[in-house]
């Protein structure tokens, strides 16, 4: 920090005002960057990304390691690989194409937007054409199975499924549409600005989350995480959706603007146990449309 010089002089008046004048200019071009900066944080669609990098590759490892042998060896003709690298390089590609002008339309795939006096998911009413996360998870098991498809479009569907599965469990993405998602609502953690979807989206993951994916395995209270879900069908995203959207109201906002160490703590219960339930149902839909036929 910069203190103005100051001068008795008559004769040095002139230089101490210009002096003055120059560092009072100086000042407020900081605070300008610095209101910048944090406008920026909140109104950029940053955190409409979806859970981190490092989240959706936890959602597709783990569901890899579910699958039954012959899910498994589709899942290596399509990408190559079953290793932790390939899989998770997959299920993050969605987020990294999303703002090309090849992929630009895809954007609302990755949320659905419901009123806040709503408690259920409406596809007329909240997907009407189609353009969002419930209806495209659908699409994409669908298009998995689909004989008609070659290697690349079959490693997109993978990809596809891999990630929306991932960003269902993110509550925020199945938000309210009058603050897109937490997007419009400004919150403070640790001294720094964020809007509250990047709060749930990266910053607790990146707070929280351990070396080596270290992420306390399984949680409190959990049983039987590491076997995929039974009986999967369509329908049964749209209650996926639901339960999702219950967390929103219940869960996703803090009590005061300046989040708290006892919110912090209770949003990275809920990142795991919606990790690990989009594991296990990922590892559902690829059984189902993957693996064995009884499976």
């Amino acid at each position: 920090c910069v203190h103005p010089i100051v001068l008795t002089s008559n004769s040095s008046s002139r230089i101490v005002h210009q002096y003055n004048a120059y560092f009072d200019i100086i000042r407020k071009i900081r605070a300008i960057q610095m209101r910048l900066q944090v406008f920026l944080l909140i109104s950029l669609p940053v955190a409409a990304f979806g859970w981190s990098q490092e989240g959706h590759r936890i959602v597709g490892v783990n569901a890899v390691a579910m699958l039954d042998d012959s899910a498994r060896a589709a899942v290596v003709e399509i990408l190559g690989s079953d290793s932790d690298q390939a899989v998770g390089e997959a299920c993050s590609w969605p987020d990294t194409v999303r703002e090309t002008a090849k992929w630009e339309w895809s954007a609302p795939q990755h949320y659905v937007n419901i009123p806040r006096n709503a408690h259920h998911y409406l596809r007329e009413r909240d997907c009407g054409d189609g353009m969002c996360v419930t209806a495209a998870i659908t699409k994409y098991a669908n298009e998995l199975s689909s004989p008609g498809l070659d290697s690349e479009q079959r490693r997109q569907a993978f990809a596809w499924l891999c990630h929306l599965v991932g960003d269902l469990h993110q509550p925020l993405h199945t938000g309210y549409r009058d603050d897109r998602g937490g997007n419009d609502l400004e919150v403070e953690y640790k001294g720094q600005i964020y809007n509250l979807h990047q709060f749930w989206d990266r910053t607790v993951i990146h707070e929280r989350l351990g070396s080596g994916d270290d992420w306390t395995r399984p949680y409190p209270g959990s049983s039987d995480w590491t076997k995929a879900a039974d009986n999967w069908n369509p329908e049964s995203v749209i209650s996926w959706t639901d339960e999702s959207h219950a967390l929103v109201g219940s869960s996703a906002y803090p009590p005061e603007r300046v989040i708290d160490e006892a919110f912090a703590d209770q949003s990275w219960l809920i990142i795991r146990q919606q990790w690990q339930k989009a594991s296990k149902r990922l590892a559902g839909i690829l059984n189902a449309r993957l693996g064995e036929p009884d499976s």
